[in-house]
């Protein structure tokens, strides 16, 4: 676990402004695509499940896939590690992304989170309100699972 001291360090927002169709599976590959920037996460078979744009290419039997894979990687796994509630930020945006190596001095970051008994390494930090949360992941799970 890494701790940034009182120390002002740059912060550099890295993530890009996007967006998501409104529909339940697209939300989730959203959440899903979230999960991957922050964490390394760079499967090659995994990338279908993070193009939202295209929700409507997946199979039924692969939206099931998807809802368990988020069910695996929910907020609590990276939550205070990698994903960090900020009702602060301003009124457009609901979540940001940033360098781990950049975040300022009132953040704990964990350099590795375990999912599923494999260690990953955390290359970025999400700030999100919790309206982000609702909209891309407990909505959608709640009514696709």
């Amino acid at each position: 676990m890494a701790f940034l001291q009182r120390k002002q360090i740059g912060i550099e927002s890295t993530g890009t402004k996007v967006s998501i169709p409104e529909n339940d599976v697209a939300k989730l590959m959203y959440y899903f695509n979230c999960v991957c920037y922050v964490i390394e996460y760079d499967d090659t078979d995994m990338q279908r499940y993070r193009d939202f744009n295209n929700w409507y290419l997946l199979s039924a039997r692969e939206v099931r896939l998807l809802v368990a894979l988020c069910y695996t990687l929910s907020p609590d796994v990276f939550d205070n590690k990698a994903f960090f509630r900020s009702d602060a930020m301003s009124a457009s945006d609901v979540n940001k992304f940033y360098k781990i190596n950049e975040v300022s001095h009132q953040v704990i970051a964990a350099s590795s989170i375990v999912i599923a008994g494999r260690t990953r390494k955390v290359n970025r930090i999400m700030m999100y309100k919790m309206s982000w949360m609702h909209q891309y992941y407990f909505g959608p799970m709640r009514r696709l699972a």
